[in-house]
């Protein structure tokens, strides 16, 4: 119960008590079916007192001489000079006039004068619009006049009625608070404790919330989880129009009061991701180290946002190429997947390329252990990315080491030639050729020969030992211009005739046959 109701009850029982006590007032209190009911006990006393009553209630249903009055169990007879009107509704008010009679134990009620009115949600909407009644104040207290009728009468229809009118005067009072996000808040929360509908509520959220985002300065958590309570929010699928995205940008609170209900979805989505991306730019640290997980979220939360996840990425890209030459090969191999996962291989290739300029110059290239480091970094980037190019620097970098260990680490350059290999490449008469193009040579090539294990005619003394050893035994055949030697190798069976020309001073013994002795294989088994 409100004060204005206390203050009527007061009234209504002073006038009661007057009449108990036999005074007779010029006019008498109007009372309302809740007052009357609170003395209920004492409707006899007045029966017997013959009180004079004024009642409003609303009407119910009737008979040919009564008629009832919503939640009130009592019935009012009326003689044939009092009538209700043949076309009356249920819960028209009717203000009556009368007394409590008797008829045997029973109580009645008996109407000397009646009085037939609006309904109360067509009295409210009349009062609403006199004059003097449009300020959003004033409105709110009519509303709030209405509010115990509609408990007590429990009438859904004139609940509505009064949410209407509390929502015009939260409308009006939005005007007069629109770029004020203080003002509009308490509007808010004023909205929220009045039960307004969930659409005035709603679009209220919706302002506020676009309104502080364009000022600075605010906690955007606490706009999330706000942002957070509204329909659509986290609707990623559907995608926004380009004429909403337009009116949201020109005028947000206007294109979501224009709005259909599935419009004001996707209004509210692009809302949330407004805010969840200038929160995410504010994570973005000084140097964009983190721009690329940032961008993965974008990508996860705000599907639609590829530019604002290209430019967040691209700060960490940025970010990781001025400091290539500090990746360790771990490092560079994330990063470098990282960015192909992202589709970005152009920056991973460029990573890979700033990585291995920064190795060349952290190594040099001046000395041998220099020079075989930095071959050994393009070889990994050659191996681990099937880059071509790296590779065949990696190689030729090997073999200038070879050529410096030739003078400088002979054992080195042994270890150099049979990597070279392991490569591909033959080192064929003060040149290298790749493995490839030594196979394409004849099989009695002596170089291709030396090197698969096998004498062939045309070889020199020493090449044969290099390749067989030393020979289990040797026979020696002189003439007059040829000398030749027999070298007998046992185990493998061979025989090789070596020859010399006498009349030349500097010629070695070459190889002039091979045949497979297989009777001195016989002897050594």
């Amino acid at each position: 119960m409100n004060a204005g109701e206390g203050l009527l009850l007061r009234s209504g029982l002073w006038v009661w008590l007057l009449l108990c006590c036999g005074a007779a007032p010029v006019t008498a209190q109007t009372l309302s079916v809740p007052q009357l009911l609170k003395q209920q006990d004492r409707w006899g006393e007045l029966a017997d007192a013959g009180a004079r009553i004024q009642l409003e209630g609303r009407f119910q249903s009737r008979t040919a001489e009564s008629f009832r009055l919503e939640q009130l169990e009592l019935i009012f007879r009326h003689p044939p000079t009092v009538r209700l009107p043949d076309r009356i509704r249920r819960a028209q008010r009717v203000e009556v006039t009368g007394g409590f009679t008797r008829d045997g134990s029973r109580l009645f009620f008996t109407v000397q004068r009646l009085q037939v009115g609006e309904t109360d949600e067509e009295q409210l909407r009349r009062r609403m619009a006199e004059p003097g009644n449009e300020q959003p104040e004033k409105l709110l207290l009519l509303a709030a006049e209405y509010v115990p009728r509609a408990e007590f009468y429990e009438d859904d229809v004139l609940r509505q009625e009064i949410q209407a009118v509390r929502g015009q005067a939260i409308q009006r009072q939005k005007q007069l608070v629109r770029n004020d996000p203080i003002g509009l808040a308490g509007l808010l929360q004023s909205a929220e404790q009045l039960g307004v509908s969930a659409e005035t509520t709603g679009q209220l959220r919706f302002e506020l919330l676009a309104l502080r985002l364009k000022q600075p300065g605010n906690e955007l958590q606490s706009l999330l989880a706000d942002a957070r309570r509204m329909e659509g929010w986290d609707d990623r699928q559907r995608a926004i129009p380009a004429s909403l995205q337009q009116a949201f940008t020109k005028n947000a609170g206007a294109a979501w009061a224009a709005a259909s209900p599935a419009e004001r979805r996707l209004l509210q989505r692009q809302l949330y991701v407004q805010l969840r991306l200038l929160d995410l730019r504010q994570q973005l640290k000084t140097d964009g180290s983190n721009g690329l997980e940032l961008g993965r979220l974008v990508r996860d939360e705000l599907p639609a946002e590829v530019q604002a996840a290209e430019a967040l990425e691209q700060r960490e890209v940025q970010w990781q190429l001025s400091r290539a030459t500090q990746l360790e090969r771990q490092e560079l191999i994330g990063v470098s997947g990282l960015l192909v996962r992202l589709d970005r291989v152009a920056e991973a290739g460029q990573l890979r390329s700033a990585w291995l300029r920064g190795q060349e110059q952290r190594f040099g290239l001046q000395t041998l252990a220099g020079q075989i480091r930095t071959a050994d970094e393009y070889l990994f980037v050659g191996e681990e990315w099937q880059d071509q190019v790296a590779r065949e620097r990696g190689v030729e970098l090997l073999k200038q080491a070879w050529e410096r260990a030739a003078q400088e680490s002979p054992a080195d350059a042994d270890g150099l030639a049979q990597r070279l290999k392991t490569l591909g490449w033959e080192r064929l008469q003060d040149r290298w050729i790749s493995s490839a193009d030594f196979l394409k040579r004849p099989p009695d090539d002596v170089q291709r020969a030396a090197r698969e294990g096998r004498v062939v005619k045309g070889m020199t003394a020493e090449q044969v030992s290099q390749t067989l050893g030393r020979p289990n035994r040797t026979a020696k055949l002189a003439a007059q211009r040829v000398f030749r030697e027999f070298w007998i190798y046992e185990e493998a069976g061979l025989v090789v005739r070596l020859r010399r020309n006498l009349q030349r001073a500097n010629e070695v013994l070459v190889v002039e046959d091979v045949v497979r002795d297989e009777a001195a294989r016989r002897k050594q088994d």
